[in-house]
């Protein structure tokens, strides 16, 4: 299966009135004025801060329902934020042993080793940028273990430095073939690879061609 996202046309995003106390009407944050296609490879999610990227995500993950309108997914959805949490106690080693075994098992201690991961070290005592890469670890051999994977990231350069960052650049553009991944970025990340990016601007979701990367100090400046 190539895995592939498809948002319709009048897809709306936001919070339906039946899950807001008090509200009277549908909280709408924006609309799809086109159809958008995402097939495998990286695509950007860009917006100002309360505009709708984690929503939108959350959407298509299916965690809330859309206030109205449709999309397709194919392939297997992992969504991935900062949520993701394990017992205290627990090395990161043998967080991957718990989820992974045999040829994953090394592949993601090897992504350990290049992300700079204290295997060793107990979760509850890692800092935010190392429960990051725990959790980008995860989702990789997630990704490895078997095609047609859309891999939906909310803001994974969180507490990253550029290093590991670029590193992380890396593995994706390693095991880019059959996985699309929809990557929310912060308005502080410098140019990014991808080959397309969607913009979430005025209330209106659109899709942007990219040539090879993006420079979002300049794209910025044009969202409201």
């Amino acid at each position: 299966m190539n895995p592939a996202i498809s948002i319709r046309e009048g897809l709306t995003i936001g919070y339906p009135r039946k899950r807001l106390k008090g509200q009277s009407e549908d909280l709408r944050l924006a609309v799809a004025e086109e159809t958008i296609s995402l097939d495998s490879g990286r695509h950007l999610l860009l917006a100002r801060n309360g505009r709708g990227k984690t929503t939108l995500l959350k959407t298509l993950a299916g965690l809330i329902p859309a206030v109205d309108g449709k999309f397709d997914i194919a392939g297997r959805v992992q969504y991935i934020d900062e949520e993701l949490r394990f017992d205290p106690e627990l090395t990161s080693k043998q967080i991957f042993k718990a989820f992974f075994t045999n040829g994953l098992l090394e592949k993601a201690l090897t992504y350990a080793e290049r992300l700079e991961l204290d295997l060793k070290k107990q979760y509850g005592k890692l800092s935010k940028g190392n429960r990051q890469k725990v959790t980008l670890i995860l989702a990789e051999g997630k990704a490895c273990e078997s095609p047609g994977q859309v891999l939906l990231l909310d803001e994974p350069f969180s507490g990253l430095d550029f290093h590991v960052r670029d590193e992380v650049d890396a593995i994706w553009h390693e095991n880019s073939e059959d996985v699309v991944r929809l990557v929310c970025v912060h308005p502080d990340e410098p140019t990014l690879k991808a080959e397309s990016a969607l913009l979430i601007n005025d209330g209106r979701i659109c899709q942007l061609e990219v040539d090879g990367a993006l420079d979002w100090f300049e794209t910025r400046k044009g969202l409201n």
